[in-house]
């Protein structure tokens, strides 16, 4: 019972804490910020999950960027954790094949690495700025190592 719970609340509670981590800015509230700044974070603030593309990327503070991608880990992480449990328990768990690939393609790296990855991507790819940054993520990061790694 409580294991199927589980089952039914990853993906929401990963969906909220990645909702909740892209509008996030660090603002130091010593500093003054500019007309810049604010229309920055207003607008992220009003940026849907689903629009978070290489130009909302870009526009991001680099808090927020680290933010994210902590919000990726710690949803990957509840998902390794309930296979744990099922194993525990005598059950078995797969993890999802973006679990699988996040761990060998990022297993070395730090999330700021990673970040430089993806803004490198962009930079490199201006005219793909339209695309997603979880296809971008999978697409040219977490694929290729995956086929990279059972050869």
């Amino acid at each position: 019972m409580t294991l199927d719970l589980f089952k039914r609340a990853v993906p929401a509670l990963a969906v909220a804490l990645i909702l909740g981590t892209v509008a996030c800015h660090r603002h130091d509230s010593g500093a003054s910020s500019s007309a810049s700044d604010t229309a920055t974070l207003e607008s992220s603030v009003d940026t849907p999950m689903t629009a978070l593309n290489g130009y909302v990327w870009e526009a991001s503070a680099p808090q927020s960027k680290l933010d994210f991608l902590l919000g990726v880990e710690c949803s990957l992480a509840m998902e390794a954790a309930l296979k744990q449990v099922a194993e525990e328990r005598g059950g078995t768990v797969e993890l999802s094949r973006f679990a699988n690939g996040w761990q060998i393609a990022f297993r070395d790296k730090a999330r700021p690495d990673i970040v430089r990855q993806i803004d490198e991507f962009y930079v490199q790819n201006p005219e793909q700025k339209e695309r997603h940054v979880f296809d971008v993520i999978w697409m040219e990061m977490v694929r290729p190592a995956m086929t990279t790694e059972k050869r």
